[in-house]
């Protein structure tokens, strides 16, 4: 995933389907994980949240959803996860917010709630 969120930084036009399918990849993960949000060894899905992260602004019409879903997720599980993927999500989070995807209110919110 480093290697492709570099080539996709360099030329996001060329490497959309690979986004696209490390979303859909997000998306089913992030499915598996509400149905078990207290299961051990997720680092895969941790890293995938920062890559994705790392490349919204790149695709920003494809990724339109993922803030809001990173902000639910923290909001709706932060208590039954794990503390190393609790980390990952608010860096995520944070990363967002400092390229303006998130709104400094909802970020401020969410970090009384945690």
């Amino acid at each position: 995933l480093p290697q492709l969120q570099n080539l996709i930084k360099r030329d996001p036009r060329s490497y959309k389907d690979e986004f696209v399918q490390q979303y859909r990849h997000f998306q089913s993960n992030l499915e598996i994980f509400k149905l078990k949000p207290d299961a051990p060894n997720l680092k895969d899905f941790g890293s995938l949240v920062t890559f994705i992260s790392h490349v919204t602004p790149c695709y920003p019409v494809e990724a339109k959803e993922f803030p809001g879903q990173l902000m639910s997720l923290l909001l709706d599980h932060y208590s039954v996860m794990e503390s190393d993927l609790r980390k990952s999500l608010v860096q995520s989070v944070v990363l967002l917010r400092n390229r303006e995807l998130l709104s400094c209110t909802d970020v401020l919110a969410l970090s009384f709630q945690l």
